[in-house]
């Protein structure tokens, strides 16, 4: 008989990428990271690659087992019915912590139909950024701006200007980002931010091709990267949150699309999570200190702690022992878990689309077009 499933804590899975420095393990309370001089670019708070890189349980009885081994053992018990009858039993997602003290460089990302197209194992990928920790002035690059051709994207990439293209963003904390798939991104640096991602690590890079090689090679490099460009008249990645609640609890939808939806969830009194067996969700403390109750368990959770509730939990508690703040990220419904809900409190449908950004990349529009009034 299987071990009953419970909250799960996972050992972080850490990146010493030169985009970084040692942001994280200053903002959060972390504990077993590396230390100086490791740049500590991503923690990998909960992932299952196919390449064997699957996130370990921290304490209770499944301690030490992988995510992978869990969802072997588990399936749709920890994933849920819903998540599986849309993506199967690979785990959907990948949720890191992200410090760009430094330069993140120019670059996209495949859809899943050029991904398949290119016979990549990935699936494309679409990610979003959710802003934690800003330097002074800090800025990203994200999206084209108008007036970009597919042409001027030829000319940039090979002429190494291609962030130029790119439309300047000034960031604050609590700002979010939709980078679907195809959408050019790049950071100066001075960013700290939560990413959320479909599970997948396609790239395409935007850099100038190697000046060594000859015309003709660096021609075809700059055209298959073109392929999975997306360039949009009024683009705009800057997701619209939309904030519910007045009293001791505040719920606010950040961003959502087909692959994941987040909220905010700022706490000041108990509250309940219903874990219905249709889906998963990701919990990341980012501020604060809470108290996680399931049956006869309980979790201190510090900032940068991550649990994933796995779908068939029922109700889980979360008590604040002082004010705190969650991002909860899950694969949704979009129907179900956000236009439908959103629109019997009252909320407009042009704010219900402004979730998905400014695009006709926007998985909302299509369905709040189709599903009426």
């Amino acid at each position: 008989m299987s071990t009953p499933l419970y909250p799960l804590r996972f050992r972080e899975i850490v990146r010493d990428y030169r985009f970084g420095n040692r942001w994280i393990v200053e903002a959060f309370e972390k504990t077993d990271l590396p230390d100086a001089p490791h740049h500590v670019g991503e923690t990998w708070e909960v992932c299952d690659r196919p390449n064997g890189e699957s996130s370990e349980v921290l304490d209770g009885p499944l301690a030490g087992q992988t995510l992978h081994a869990l969802i072997d053992t588990y399936g749709g018990t920890l994933l849920g019915s819903d998540v599986v009858a849309r993506c199967g039993t690979r785990f959907p997602l990948l949720i890191k912590f992200l410090d760009a003290s430094n330069v993140l460089g120019e670059q996209a990302h495949h859809s899943d139909a050029l991904a398949a197209e290119q016979g990549l194992i990935d699936p494309g990928k679409t990610e979003a950024w959710y802003m934690l920790k800003v330097r002074a002035g800090a800025t990203i690059r994200v999206g084209n701006k108008d007036g970009v051709t597919l042409d001027k994207v030829h000319d940039a990439i090979l002429g190494g200007t291609i962030k130029e293209l790119m439309q300047e963003v000034a960031v604050a904390p609590g700002d979010g980002f939709l980078l679907y798939a195809g959408t050019m991104h790049y950071s100066a640096g001075g960013v700290l931010f939560y990413e959320i991602m479909q599970n997948s690590d396609v790239y395409i890079g935007l850099r100038a091709p190697d000046p060594g090689l000859n015309a003709e090679e660096r021609e075809a490099i700059v055209r298959k990267a073109m392929r999975g460009v997306h360039v949009e008249e009024g683009f705009s990645a800057k997701a619209t949150p939309i904030v519910l609640g007045s009293g001791a609890n505040q719920r606010t939808f950040v961003f959502a699309c087909r692959y994941f939806a987040l909220e905010r969830l700022n706490l000041m009194a108990p509250t309940m999570v219903a874990c219905n067996g249709k889906r998963f969700f990701v919990l990341s403390l980012i501020e604060g200190a809470c108290t996680l109750v399931y049956g006869e368990r309980r979790e201190q959770l510090r900032p940068g702690h991550t649990v994933l509730l796995p779908a068939s939990l029922g109700m889980v508690t979360l008590v604040p022992t002082e004010p705190s703040v969650f991002l909860k990220a899950y694969v949704p419904d979009l129907v179900e878990d956000v236009i439908r809900p959103l629109r019997l409190l009252g909320v407009p449908d042009e704010a219900i689309v402004a979730l998905g950004g400014r695009t006709v990349l926007n998985d909302l529009a299509i369905l709040v077009s189709s599903q009426g009034t």
